[in-house]
């Protein structure tokens, strides 16, 4: 197989690593291990990078070794993530919940995801096209919503609220089913595709979007079919369930808080069905995210 997988990787470069993996003495093995986890690109599965090794004696090691890799991988990329903050630019958003994606379905494909996201784009380009002489911003998002909830069919799932594949952004894409953080994941990377001003809202119990573009602002519930709300529609929702009325909760949501609440999510859910192994690795991921230091082990 060639290195067409992505440019930045060097099978050459995680060969040399692997066979310094087989000749290091135990206390240097995870030390190796994390570097290996480092140099595979985040689009790129660990099947996909470790077949790419030339040697079948170290491809085949690479293959025993490949849960490790994984593992290591997601907390290198969670770590980066609290390093960088609480910016809400949301260029890391992708890799995020494409790694949190990834734990609850290892053999995934990002390919797949991908592909899906630039189609759902390219069409919200293309009516954005249709009505280039006369787009407002307003139309922009009325746009975005129809095509997400009435041509692709993204909802709330009432029905199944509590199934943590709705917070998994590769079966969301396959069901267009979610919850509400997870929904505005998908109409975050398509609002991104197509360069527009849309931000998460982290308000308490209903995850929300906004828009804000010169002199038009609006609230978004992908839950709800990308319904339009205004600030005090959410004052009476948190009012209602008896939250102050605080400026926080309307701040724009950085990556690091999103894929932080879509943990926590997953913790209280496998916690509520008795899932211990998968809340654990929820809490070692929260531990990650919630991180300080300048070292993980």
């Amino acid at each position: 197989m060639g290195q067409a997988h992505h440019p930045n990787f060097s099978s050459d470069d995680i060969t040399r690593l692997l066979y310094d993996w087989e000749i290091a003495p135990p206390e240097k093995k995870r030390f190796i291990l994390k570097m290996i986890a480092s140099r595979i690109p985040w689009q790129m599965s660990i099947d996909e990078a470790t077949e790419e090794v030339k040697d079948p004696f170290l491809r085949i090691m690479a293959r025993n070794i490949s849960d490790d890799i994984f593992n290591l991988r997601v907390r290198h990329s969670f770590f980066k993530l609290t390093l960088r903050g609480n910016p809400n630019h949301y260029k890391d958003l992708e890799e995020a919940v494409v790694h949190l994606s990834s734990l609850g379905y290892p053999s995934q494909s990002y390919a797949e995801i991908k592909k899906e996201l630039d189609r759902i784009s390219l069409r919200v380009f293309e009516l954005f096209d249709e009505h280039s002489g006369h787009l407002t911003e307003e139309m922009k998002v009325q746009i975005l919503c129809k095509v997400l909830y009435q041509e692709e069919g993204f909802v709330g799932n009432i029905q199944n609220y509590n199934d943590p594949a709705n917070s998994y952004l590769f079966h969301v894409l396959k069901s267009r089913l979610g919850i509400p953080i997870s929904l505005s994941v998908i109409y975050l990377l398509v609002a991104q595709r197509v360069g527009m001003p849309l931000f998460g809202t982290n308000l308490p119990l209903h995850f929300l979007l906004q828009y804000e573009s010169g002199s038009y602002f609006t609230y978004i519930d992908p839950f709800h079919g990308g319904v339009l709300l205004d600030r005090f529609t959410c004052e009476k929702f948190l009012e209602a369930n008896g939250y102050p009325l605080t400026p926080k909760y309307f701040t724009k949501a950085s990556t690091l808080s999103i894929i932080k609440r879509m943990c926590r999510n997953l913790l209280h859910i496998y916690r509520d069905g008795q899932k211990k192994d998968m809340e654990d690795l929820m809490k070692e991921q929260l531990s990650i995210l919630e991180s300080r230091s300048t070292h993980v082990e």
